[in-house]
């Protein structure tokens, strides 16, 4: 699907613009681990039922799931990964509660960790199951995950937290 390939160059880039790259020796670990803390978050606002803080129209599920595919794509963008069409394997089907949807998604995400570091040639493959698996996981909530990803994208560009200076500063948003 080149338009996921072409949102993640988009989505690098701009991250890249605005400073989220300027460590060369940027941790992939790091990186991969905030997008477990983005599905993690997901489950946070299932379990309260809660609306989101930045798009306060939206649940916070989707929107941290749609973060959660801003931070992969990024990576994506980044390493060159290339989306294809995996077929829908995942066991959500057998799973009802959300947590269980949303740890399928972490499963997912670490089979692309061990694929990254054991360099194994299957990380587009790893890459768009983990996609697969995150829109599967909306759709079976009813979710709009592409349109919360874009509205959180746009919404992005002007935080303030987001910017240079005010990462750099003590506690602000580092990897």
């Amino acid at each position: 699907m080149k338009e996921i390939d072409k949102l993640a160059v988009k989505i690098y880039l701009q991250n890249k613009k605005v400073g989220w790259w300027d460590d060369p020796n940027r941790c992939i670990y790091e990186t991969l681990q905030l997008v477990s803390t983005e599905i993690a978050e997901a489950t946070e606002g299932e379990r309260k039922t809660l609306m989101d803080d930045h798009l306060p129209h939206r649940i916070m599920g989707e929107v941290e799931l749609a973060d959660a595919m801003i931070r992969l794509l990024d990576l994506g963008g980044r390493y060159g990964w290339k989306y294809i069409d995996v077929s829908h394997h995942m066991m959500l089907n057998d799973i009802d509660s959300i947590g269980g949807k949303h740890l399928t998604c972490n499963v997912a995400l670490i089979d692309l960790t061990k694929s990254i570091h054991y360099g194994a040639s299957n990380v587009s493959t790893c890459y768009s199951v983990l996609i697969s698996t995150i829109l599967e996981v909306g759709e079976s909530r009813g979710y709009d995950i592409p349109g919360a990803l874009y509205e959180k994208f746009e919404y992005n560009k002007n935080r303030a937290d987001h910017k240079r200076e005010n990462r750099a500063k003590e506690g602000g948003k580092k990897f």
